[in-house]
């Protein structure tokens, strides 16, 4: 089984940065680590007494956060990473390249990895690859739900509007693959998955985040959550995922809320950030087993109600905030089915402001297919 876990990585402003990682493992055995900085996949080992296993290469931020992942087998991996900038990152034409927020026509946001060597004689794998960007299509009008294009070419094949009393359990399931109260997505977070922090009631999902001392995943955590998917009951490939939600916070997203679809088989089957609260900003990623190109809003606005959206087709995925496209990724596109999860989580690394009490509130998640 492979332990997951990330760094949020956060710079003043884009340009070329030298990183420099450090990776240990609590073991007296060597592990194969995998690492996924941007665009780019490094393998290293890592373990055994006093081991740290280093890695050094440039990295080209187009945005100020970029998140390196790490994953290993049969252990748990503890990363640290520091970045220096070389150089400030300007469009081909001279001026520094902006990352525009939901509102802005034409934005992008991807940060990619450089085509750099790697400096440590333990680095195996490809070299770092370059993300392609892609032009967003036309945006719908402002605030306009439902996928971009022709109404009649799309047809809703999911569509949970949260009008009863309980969730709807032909839909959804709560708890991170089990039952009652479970682990977190990932091991470093503070919070255990309760069943008692979803909540349905006047036209909405509220996933509830307190302070309340609960024992998940062979560890005792501070935080009770709520997260729900439909793994096993819903699943789809290709389309426009739009959910319209109210994130918690209030001037930057606390926490680390997530709206977002995974394969079954992460990360070969990929996984697909409609938002998630990275460090206080609303961000979208597309994951795979190369990276994870994305971008983040710069001033994040998490006073109301919003639509999140993707529009996923073969080779290309459009993200699509308050009816506008806000970020194109065009790199490592799986085809595999995917299921939906909406969670909030606690977190000191990746996510934002930590707020307790606080809440995800969720007005209605719908799926149309072509």
């Amino acid at each position: 089984m492979s332990r997951r876990s990330s760094v949020l990585v956060r710079v003043p402003a884009p340009g070329l940065y030298a990183m420099r990682l450090t990776i240990t493992a609590p073991s007296h055995r060597r592990h194969r680590v995998d690492l996924w900085i941007g665009g780019a996949r490094r393998r290293v080992e890592a373990g055994g007494r006093f081991d740290r296993s280093g890695l050094k290469l440039q990295v080209k931020f187009r945005t100020r956060v970029l998140r390196v992942l790490v994953a290993a087998r049969h252990t748990k991996i503890h990363i640290t990473v520091s970045a220096r900038r070389v150089r400030p990152h300007r469009a081909r034409g001279g001026a520094p390249v902006p990352l525009q927020h939901a509102g802005a026509t034409g934005a992008t946001g991807v940060a990619e990895a450089a085509t750099s060597p790697v400096a440590s004689a333990a680095a195996t794998g490809p070299a770092p690859a370059t993300v392609a960007v892609a032009t967003p299509p036309p945006a719908p009008p402002v605030g306009s739900p439902g996928p971009p294009g022709d109404p009649a070419t799309w047809h809703l094949t999911f569509d949970d509007e949260f009008n009863g009393t309980s969730l709807d359990t032909s839909n959804w399931s709560t708890g991170w693959f089990g039952s009652g109260i479970t682990a977190p997505v990932s091991p470093g977070e503070l919070e255990c998955y309760d069943p008692a922090q979803v909540n349905v009631a006047g036209g909405e999902l509220d996933l509830n985040l307190i302070a309340k001392s609960e024992s998940c995943g062979g560890q005792t955590r501070p935080y009770a959550s709520g997260l729900v998917s439909t793994s096993g009951k819903f699943n789809f490939t290709y389309g426009y995922i739009e959910a319209r939600a109210w994130l918690p916070g209030a001037g930057s997203v606390a926490d680390w809320p997530a709206i977002w679809t995974d394969g079954q088989s992460w990360p070969a089957d990929g996984e697909m950030d409609l938002v998630e609260g990275l460090q206080g900003h609303a961000c979208w990623h597309f994951h795979d087993p190369l990276g994870a190109p994305g971008g983040c809003a710069p001033s994040p606005d998490t006073g109301g109600w919003h639509t999140f959206g993707a529009d996923w087709e073969p080779g290309i995925v459009t993200y699509y905030y308050d009816g506008l496209p806000v970020g194109t990724v065009t790199t490592g596109i799986t085809d595999a089915p995917m299921y939906i999860i909406l969670n909030l989580a606690a977190d000191n690394v990746n996510g934002g402001p930590l707020q307790a009490p606080a809440s995800l509130r969720i007005d209605y998640v719908r799926v149309w297919e072509h």
